[in-house]
């Protein structure tokens, strides 16, 4: 049975899907919460995508996007999200071409 790694603390838990072939993972893993929910799904080449879903648009309170700066070597935020207010779901593919650190 493919397990993911689950760590609790005081007030937070860590979900970790390490694609580590050795040790399986769930092919998907969900976090619900009022409102919405996250989705992490592998795909077949290894990568992974990310969702945020909300069941209503009229639940988004804010919502913003950050993007990293090569030439400054820093993460800015876009300002301005068109449609902002009605945006209901956000996917990216990730892949693992540069290592999360305390993942490896």
């Amino acid at each position: 049975m493919a397990k993911a790694k689950v760590i609790h603390s005081d007030d937070a838990v860590l979900i970790a899907f390490n694609g580590d072939k050795a040790h399986p993972e769930p092919s998907t893993g969900v976090i619900k919460f009022p409102g919405g929910h996250v989705e992490v799904s592998r795909c077949s080449d290894g990568s992974y995508y990310a969702h945020i879903a909300v069941v209503d648009s009229a639940n988004v309170m804010a919502s913003r996007m950050d993007f990293q700066d090569a030439t400054e070597n820093k993460v800015q935020s876009v300002q301005d999200i068109p449609h902002g207010h009605l945006v209901n779901h956000i996917a990216i593919r990730v892949s693992n071409k540069i290592p999360h650190p305390g993942l490896e």
